[in-house]
């Protein structure tokens, strides 16, 4: 609300440092990819990176031979939870790399299946960084292991590494000391060059060319460009609805670690949550039991809960309702319609409608 004070993209907590920073995805940006090239004195591919759901088209075509899985709940956090299922089923080998079991563990499992417990970032027994929302990097000691036989991700890739691409003009072993890790990302990644003496100074340091002081930007104008985008547009069905779905304060990611959510003051997941206005046009009870479906899927047993939402919209808990998402992505980002998938509710005829406002 304050002159020049601008706007302040905040990124969400998962996997910053790996996709934001580092360079982690399908297309590396092209200063990263020259710089992993003159550090290492190698060739990278230029054959085209899979997202996602790229990669999971790609199982489901019997396309994958082995899945190297590095934590998190590949399973639960697609969409279209069926398809995903199936997918998964049609990899011959996995290996999961995880610190604990979940339901991506029990589901999809066809073929070989090679679990290894490690370490989780806090039990590392090297220092380990973080990179909070803001831009800032900093220093982790290393803790104690609550497994005596449970090993650390960067010494399995580096065993891996080493005895796989025997020939490579890499040493891979350097790494297995964290420090020389950040050492060379501090040659590699723009804008991270004071990682490399981390180690020593113990100094958290903001990202170089993150945050703007002056209203002056690295552009043709010299000012920030912004770009106006459209709404998706979609014919309103009669009795469908547009469901979106959420996380809730008491999980992260995929794991749900307490069932209460103070942010829309609900004390359970299994629901979906609608304009009072369109329960009572289809004569629903709050705390009613109901079916939802989509083109891909559906969800039994909801309890309907009245909500400050708009009309012709629902909301409800990620991933419970992974299973009605489509995975169909957005052009450009790639991503599922997590935000705008068309469902209805299973026998809508079974419903008395009445005048909108009606008791």
């Amino acid at each position: 609300g304050r002159k020049n004070a601008g706007l302040l993209p905040l990124r969400g907590h998962s996997n910053v440092q790996g996709v934001g920073s580092i360079g982690v995805m399908p297309t590396l940006k092209n200063k990263i990819f020259e710089n992993i090239e003159g550090h290492f004195k190698i060739k990278l591919p230029t054959t085209e990176g899979w997202d996602t759901m790229r990669c999971m088209d790609e199982a489901d075509q019997r396309n994958v031979d082995l899945a190297f899985i590095m934590g998190g709940n590949l399973y639960a956090s697609n969409p279209n939870q069926n398809y995903a299922e199936a997918a998964l089923n049609k990899i011959p080998f996995k290996v999961f790399l995880t610190t604990t079991l979940n339901e991506g563990h029990l589901k999809g499992v066809g073929g070989e299946v090679l679990i290894l417990p490690v370490l989780a970032r806090d039990e590392e027994t090297q220092s380990t960084t973080q990179e909070s929302m803001f831009n800032f990097v900093r220093l982790s000691d290393g803790g104690l292991g609550h497994l005596k036989n449970a090993k650390s991700e960067v010494e399995i890739l580096v065993n891996l590494a080493q005895n796989v691409l025997q020939n490579s003009k890499i040493d891979f072993t350097v790494f297995e000391q964290h420090k020389n890790i950040r050492q060379a990302i501090a040659e590699i990644i723009p804008g991270y060059e004071p990682i490399g003496q981390i180690d020593e100074t113990k100094n958290e340091f903001q990202v170089n060319g993150r945050t703007f002081h002056k209203p002056s930007f690295d552009t043709a104008t010299g000012k920030a460009s912004f770009a106006i985008l459209d709404l998706p547009k979609f014919e309103q069905k009669a009795k469908h609805f547009r469901l979106m779905t959420v996380r809730s304060e008491g999980q992260f990611n995929s794991i749900i670690y307490d069932e209460d959510d103070a942010w829309r003051g609900q004390t359970e997941r299994n629901i979906i949550m609608m304009n009072p206005a369109d329960m009572a046009e289809m004569g629903l009870q709050e705390n009613q039991k109901i079916t939802l479906k989509s083109e891909v899927g559906q969800v039994e047993n909801l309890k309907i809960r009245p909500f400050d939402i708009a009309r012709g919209c629902m909301a409800g808990y990620y991933p419970e309702l992974n299973p009605l998402v489509s995975s169909d992505v957005d052009p450009r980002s790639k991503t599922p319609a997590f935000k705008n998938t068309e469902v209805w509710l299973s026998h809508p005829d079974d419903f008395v409608s009445r005048p909108s406002g009606g008791g």
